[in-house]
């Protein structure tokens, strides 16, 4: 492997050579590999994608190092407020877009211009849950991957992140290297990130010590960092640094006792300029997200700023692959194992980059014919948290939490609040004195709330600590405060007077009656729908009058809740019943005389079903009990069985209140008749639905035929000669033949309709002839 390093001769140092070193990018997300975070819950997941405006971000962009303000400047042309608000829409992107995954969705890449975010998923099946968090663009496919065969990848040799470090080989060599991201291990001791490549030596070999190179700015091409080796750092942990395999990654063991465990990435003051001056804090980690807007710090170029243009690749570097993620920002040897930010977040490590041993940026031409490559903290395939699992856990800045509501009643209390720049990777642990910890997560927009389950002391005041965490090692500072308990005051008992169990009426809206908690309100509801309210009188007392119609014809429970505070309660009346109308008969009325061609007409209720049956004497029909029952439709004639009365056609018409109209095809006949309405409905009570009435009337039609002999009631042009009688029938039959011994037939039909709307439907007929008058 062909390395930039120095020839180091015990009792004398002599350079022998300065030969291609690279950097490269990290994407870092929010991972839970590596950090022992509390379950997430629903609640926690951040779902929807959000803008931000940079004018909220001026005050914090104001704050930022100089040099950092004038990268991104230079570097992207935006203002540092513009950095910071499409910083968060990433961190925001990255999260949502994890989610989906998590959840099933195929998702292929994510996209980030400026803050329109793109969304790449599966198949089409994945669409719709794509747009559903508000993506700009959804796309089917994966995002355009780069062929980088025609670039050559050099690696790098090269506490805050970003300072320059030395390491000692084999055969007397030493070379550089920087600081990526400060951290711990699995038992909280100080413990670095960096690029795994610069953990080996040109044999190979494994090295161990390092030391910190004390310069006052970029190295660049200046020789003489090998006479500014400062203090030892620590060295690197014997067999956690890996190089190639899809790997990039080394761990560093922080033991020299000058160093400071601090989450800051150097901004090199002013960009180019001393590395202890200014900082960035690092409040959490960040997937890599195409089009975000990404600074880097190193010890060779100090602070260079690019955009990430694939969020997941396979680079060949120097004969070995590397998984990372590809960005414009200059990378030079020496820089590697440096930091890589979005914003206040930590993406990845520098990894290699196309710099082919140019010692400046002057001559970088970023996203044409260079690039550069990190490893990414979090996030993607490989990356540092899901590699190294608790051996290795992200340092950051944890602000100390805020509670804004503590309330507190004897059967318990609730605190909330948020912290500032915490995320779904941070929880917050509430300590109450002589009570208990309670611990809650903090959902993506900083927010958190703690519920205390216990019995408390009403009017006693309680103290609490809050403090908040990200992973195991990084805590805020405590915030202190007092609650006290308030009293519950006794609550009147709610009680419903009226209606009671079991209760019918025919008001569809009947008043519900009671007393309870003055002040207090109550609700009627039935199942999920609710049919009034009202609030407690000062004399314990409340009606409801329901606003729209109870349910009718079916047997229901009605639930009244009373809520006065943090008290509810429910009564419930079970089984009552809200009669239907009876079925009536408007035409004709009872005792009416009429002409047979009468159309009948009542009312009923709605969704009834309502039948009609008719019987009567015919005038020329006499007492016998003598019988024959047939079956008549419309145009045709066929016996009937006993157990199969005939049809009558005619038209059946109900409206969605119950009004109902029959109008026969064929006119009566004169004579005496009784007609009975029956209504019911299906599936309901028949107590509440079931009616019935009955009108008597008498049908006299005009007397006498035409000049052919024809009559009104049936007879044809030719006269009874041919066959009619005055009841309409002839010798080949008609539509109501006489089947009897007698003229003299009694009629008995039936109407059905199941639903109201109306439509002709069938009568159902029978009809009986006596031989006596």
């Amino acid at each position: 492997m062909s390395n930039s390093k120095y020839r180091y001769r015990r009792g004398a140092r002599r350079l022998t050579g300065v030969l291609a070193a690279t950097a490269v990018v990290g994407a870092g997300a929010v991972a839970t590999t590596g950090v022992a975070y509390a379950e997430e819950d629903e609640s926690t997941l951040q779902t929807v994608l959000e803008t931000f405006d940079p004018a909220d971000f001026a005050a914090k962009a104001a704050e930022l190092p100089a040099g950092l303000q004038k990268a991104i400047e230079r570097d992207l042309g935006i203002s540092a407020a513009d950095y910071l608000a499409n910083a968060e829409a990433t961190k925001v992107a990255a999260e949502v877009s994890a989610n989906l995954k998590a959840d099933g969705v195929g998702i292929e890449g994510t996209a980030i211009d400026g803050q329109a975010v793109t969304i790449y998923v599966s198949s089409e099946a994945d669409v719709a849950a794509a747009e559903a968090t508000g993506a700009a663009n959804v796309e089917v496919g994966k995002p355009e991957a780069k062929d980088y065969s025609d670039y050559d990848f050099q690696p790098a040799e090269d506490l805050r992140g970003g300072y320059g470090y030395t390491g000692y080989g084999s055969d007397d060599y030493l070379w550089r290297c920087s600081v990526g991201f400060n951290g711990y291990d699995a038992g909280g001791n100080d413990r670095l990130l960096t690029a795994g490549h610069c953990a080996f030596d040109g044999n190979d070999e494994e090295m161990s010590d390092v030391d910190h190179i004390d310069v006052d700015g970029p190295i660049w091409d200046d020789e003489s960092w090998v006479e500014q080796i400062g203090e030892p750092i620590g060295a690197f942990v014997p067999g956690a640094s890996q190089f190639g395999d899809n790997h990039d990654a080394g761990l560093v063991d922080v033991t020299g006792s000058n160093w400071d465990n601090v989450p800051q990435v150097s901004e090199w003051g002013d960009g180019e300029g001393d590395p202890t001056d200014g900082a960035v804090t690092i409040y959490d980690s960040v997937d890599a997200v195409e089009g975000a807007q990404a600074c880097k710090s190193g010890a060779t170029s100090g602070w260079k700023c690019g955009e990430i243009t694939e969020t997941e690749t396979t680079i060949d570097v120097d004969g070995r692959d590397v998984d990372g993620f590809t960005f414009t920002a200059c990378l030079l040897g020496g820089d590697s194992g440096g930091s890589i930010i979005v914003g206040n977040y930590a993406l990845g490590v520098n990894s290699a980059s196309t710099h082919g041993g140019r010692t400046e940026c002057d001559s970088w031409d970023g996203g044409g014919s260079d690039f550069s490559l990190g490893y990414a903290v979090s996030g993607g395939t490989n990356n540092a948290f899901d590699f190294y699992g608790d051996e290795w856990e992200l340092n950051v800045e944890v602000n100390t939490p805020v509670v804004e509501n503590a309330t507190a009643t004897e059967s318990g209390a609730t605190l909330s609040g948020t912290v500032e720049n915490a995320g779904a990777n941070h929880r917050v642990l509430v300590s109450i004195e002589g009570v208990g910890d309670y611990e809650a997560d903090v959902n993506a927009d900083g927010e958190f709330t703690v519920e205390v389950d216990e019995t408390l002391e009403a009017g006693a005041e309680y103290s609490y600590t809050a403090t908040a965490y990200y992973g195991q090692y990084s805590e805020s500072e405590q915030a202190a405060g007092t609650f006290t308990v308030e009293e519950e005051p006794e609550v009147a008992e709610l009680q419903v007077e009226s209606p009671s169990d079991g209760q019918t009426t025919g008001n569809t809206r009947p008043p519900f009656n009671g007393t309870g908690e003055p002040g207090a309100e109550v609700v009627l509801s039935i199942g999920d729908n609710e049919y009034g309210s009202a609030t407690v009188g000062d004399d314990g007392s409340w009606t409801i009058e329901p606003d729209s119609d109870l349910p009718v014809g079916q047997r229901f429970d009605a639930t009244v809740t009373q809520t006065a505070g943090e008290d509810v309660q429910e009564a419930t009346v079970s089984d009552l019943g809200i009669e239907a109308d009876d079925v009536t008969i408007t035409v004709p009325e009872d005792g009416a005389e009429v002409t047979g061609d009468v159309v009948f007409e009542g009312t009923s209720f709605a969704g009834a079903t309502v039948s009609l049956q008719i019987e009567g004497t015919i005038e020329s029909s006499n007492d016998a009990e003598s019988a024959s029952e047939f079956s008549a439709a419309a145009g045709e004639v066929a016996p009937a069985q006993e157990d199969e009365p005939g049809n009558w056609p005619g038209e059946f018409e109900i409206d969605d209140q119950g009004n109902w109209t029959f109008d026969p095809d064929e006119d009566l006949e004169n004579g005496e008749y009784t007609l009975t309405a029956m209504a019911t409905m299906e599936d309901g009570d028949p107590e509440l639905t079931d009616s019935e009435a009955s009108v008597d009337f008498t049908v006299q039609n005009d007397e006498g035929g035409d000049e052919d002999g024809g009559d009104e009631n049936g007879g044809d042009e030719n006269g009874d000669e041919d066959g009619g009688d005055e009841n309409g029938g002839d010798e080949e039959g008609d539509d109501l033949p006489d089947t009897g011994s007698s003229s003299m037939p009694m009629i008995l039909i039936g109407v059905g309709l199941l639903a109201a709307g109306g439509g002709a439907v069938a009568l159902r007929a029978r009809r009986n002839a006596a031989s006596n008058a």
